[in-house]
């Protein structure tokens, strides 16, 4: 009768765990998900208008009813792109993500709030700069590029909106 020493005491009494493979969602998958979630939602949202749908006056459901598909469509892509991926990805959601994210939404909180009494012209550049610097962090972006980016985008939103489709963009109460 053999002596057992300390370590070979505990692996009987305590055996070595099996290592239990946990299902890890790649950041495709999420993207993908909420895309088609928010797709399916605005699809939903978009019954509650009691404006009829013609080929002459397509209404206001027509911009969000292209822009929910277009989520549900790529999302289910992105999705499945990721799905069939064998490379590894990089954890992507850490506390400076998390950080960051917050920071976007309490910027397009305020981009809402300011909105009700600025114009689209004012407020708009100036949450899109905010924007373009947060994300720009960790890649090469000059101060220049975002500012010209933020200005040409509002006039692009801008023209598109009034020129285009004859819609109007909040004028703001201090203006309006």
């Amino acid at each position: 009768m053999s002596c057992l020493n300390i370590t070979q005491a505990g692996h009987y009494l305590f055996p070595p765990k099996k290592k239990v493979h946990m299902l890890r969602i790649k950041r495709d998958q999420l993207v993908g998900a909420i895309l088609v979630v928010a797709g399916v939602f605005i699809f939903a949202s978009l019954s509650r208008f009691s404006v009829p749908f013609t080929a002459a006056y397509p209404g206001p459901r027509m911009l969000p009813g292209i822009a929910a598909f277009g989520f549900v469509v790529c999302g289910a892509g992105i999705f499945v792109q990721g799905t069939l991926s064998k490379k590894e990805q990089k954890p992507f959601l850490i506390p400076a993500g998390w950080a960051r994210m917050g920071i976007c939404l309490a910027v397009l909180i305020v981009y809402v709030f300011l909105m009700k009494y600025l114009h689209f012209l004012i407020v708009t550049p100036v949450c899109t700069y905010v924007l373009t610097t947060l994300f720009a962090r960790g890649y090469k972006s000059t101060l220049k590029g975002r500012i010209l980016f933020s200005v040409v985008m509002t006039l692009l939103i801008y023209f598109i909106y009034t020129k285009a489709f004859n819609l109007p963009l909040p004028q703001g109460s201090l203006f309006g």
